[in-house]
């Protein structure tokens, strides 16, 4: 009989999730539809429609407080830690963007800029759900409609990717800015809003 062992993990980045409030959410929806400052030169995309906004003080208070949640979670694993000497003192938002993603529409493989990038689902028509019934999508890997995050390479017994996933209305998912991501199409006739913003943490001196 052997000593039980235990599982190490010194390598590899770290994912958040949660759900986002109602009001974020409708906040989300409403500059998606209303918003008429276009933002596609500076995105990766194929998608018509992505435009940028100012955020309520309100909404970007609650997405900082995601990333100190973020943040602490993974201080308790050995996965992030300040500089030695300095504490974190603020989250700064990058200006954020909404995606109205349409049928056929996709999001390449690309990083982002900053510490720290989140990605809010704030409409997940029903549609979406039966992508991968369609036709397409009869091999052993459906994607229609899915994202994924990818680190490193493929190689045995190791995990190189996050994904494909489902999203669902009010998910948010905080990930460091540097990692591979990419938004597979969808066949639906329906608009999918999501909406991502960068987040750069500044550090001070110790208290």
């Amino acid at each position: 009989m052997i000593n039980p062992g235990m599982i190490l993990r010194p390598f590899g980045p770290v994912l958040y999730k949660s759900i986002v409030s109602e009001n974020l959410r409708q906040e989300i929806i409403k500059q998606a539809q209303e918003s008429e400052t276009e933002n596609n030169s500076m995105l990766a995309g194929n998608i018509d429609r992505e435009v940028t906004f100012d955020i309520s003080n309100a909404s970007a208070h609650e997405l900082g407080d995601f990333v100190e949640d973020y943040t602490e979670q993974m201080r308790k694993i050995g996965c992030y830690d300040p500089p030695e000497g300095y504490e974190l003192k603020e989250v700064k938002l990058d200006r954020p963007w909404v995606n109205v993603q349409r049928k056929g529409e996709w999001n390449p493989p690309h990083i982002h800029a900053g510490d720290f990038s989140c990605i809010v689902y704030a409409q997940v028509p029903e549609e979406l759900k039966d992508e991968w019934k369609h036709p397409t999508q009869r091999g052993r890997n459906p994607t229609a409609g899915m994202v994924e995050w990818q680190y490193g390479q493929w190689a045995p017994h190791n995990k190189h990717t996050f994904g494909p996933i489902a999203p669902e209305e009010g998910d948010i998912y905080i990930f460091p800015a540097w990692l591979i991501h990419y938004v597979y199409p969808f066949n639906a006739d329906v608009d999918r809003i999501s909406f991502s913003t960068n987040f750069f943490l500044n550090y001070g001196l110790c208290e």
